[in-house]
């Protein structure tokens, strides 16, 4: 009998263990780092500049001391991949930060496929990525919700999507764009939480590859941030953006992809935002300091902050407000 009881104990211990973290705000706030674009390579050339790499992510995560931690894609961008993600989620775990994964074009280059990165990510117990449905598009999507500081009710959500790689007919253009299935599931996710909770569930939306409509931000004289490369965004526009505007819950978009711009401006109201080139391996020439995008929301306001923080500072403080 008392060998059953050990049994079980240990049972109950390792699914405590495994349980996923509860994303909830503290004090009526929540925060985010966005790491993008990684670019990690294996072997000893490329040793210093992804331990330069895990040093910036361990300074940011202490500095913030964040809530959440998002990678938006180009992560592991070479052979050994499975190596290199077990080493690039260790500052996450090191500090106990739940984290989500997107996927980066770059990221399909490696010796490893999409369904097995996430299924080394989900043996960490700090790692949300999932996959909400297996037949939609892509590896990946799923919507992370938020609770409230009483935990009583779902004020935000976050809504993660595969922006996939290249498309099969170079005809339509250089990178892929988020499917019409990917997009219907955004919508039904989004009217089941309003029926849920009574009422629209604002949220934010992070994937890699910027939508066409970014292009519209980088010429309008309000975009703040370095501005220094056109967007490489699908040449097909598949209407994902539309479907914020129409829904109304989605008011901030974040994206990688493009190294040297880390601009924010708006469009529709919805704010869209890149983030701050996070990996120390150069894929062509960069002028960025590398750093982060650091977003903070309110509990019971259309509204967030969101600045970029290096290893030498804090810069280009902004706040948006939903009209």
């Amino acid at each position: 009998m008392r060998h059953i009881y050990t049994i079980l104990a240990v049972f109950f211990v390792l699914n405590a263990y495994s349980k996923q973290p509860v994303l909830r705000f503290k004090n009526h706030q929540f925060k985010i780092v966005q790491f993008t674009d990684l670019h990690l390579i294996s072997g000893k050339d490329f040793a210093e500049r992804n331990d330069s790499t895990y040093m910036l992510m361990r300074h940011v995560i202490k500095e913030e001391n964040p809530d959440l931690v998002v990678l938006t894609g180009d992560i592991v961008v070479s052979g050994g991949a499975a190596q290199l993600w077990r080493e690039v989620i260790q500052p996450m775990t090191e500090a106990k930060v739940p984290f989500a994964v997107t996927f980066g074009n770059h990221d399909t280059e490696t010796d490893m496929s999409k369904p097995n990165i996430l299924r080394l990510l989900q043996q960490n117990k700090f790692n949300l990525t999932s996959s909400a449905d297996k037949k939609l598009s892509g590896v990946g999507n799923c919507s992370l919700p938020v609770l409230s500081s009483e935990g009583k009710s779902m004020p935000w959500t976050i809504y993660l999507f595969d922006s996939h790689a290249y498309p099969n007919d170079p005809k339509r253009g250089t990178y892929d764009w988020i499917k019409n299935d990917q997009i219907q599931w955004y919508r039904e996710q989004s009217a089941e939480y309003a029926d849920k909770e009574g009422k629209p569930i604002q949220a934010l939306a992070f994937f890699h590859i910027p939508l066409p409509e970014f292009e519209q931000v980088r010429t309008k004289e309000a975009a703040f941030g370095s501005i220094e490369e056109q967007v490489c965004s699908p040449g097909i526009n598949s209407g994902l953006f539309s479907s914020f505007v129409e829904i109304g819950n989605v008011i901030g978009i974040f994206v990688g992809h493009d190294h040297n711009n880390d601009y924010v401006g708006t469009v529709a109201d919805i704010c869209l935002g890149f983030g701050r080139k996070t990996g120390y391996t150069s894929a062509y020439h960069e002028i960025l300091e590398r750093g982060a995008r650091i977003i903070e929301l309110y509990e019971n306001e259309k509204k967030f902050d969101t600045h970029i923080r290096t290893m030498t500072g804090t810069y280009l403080n902004y706040s948006f407000v939903k009209k």
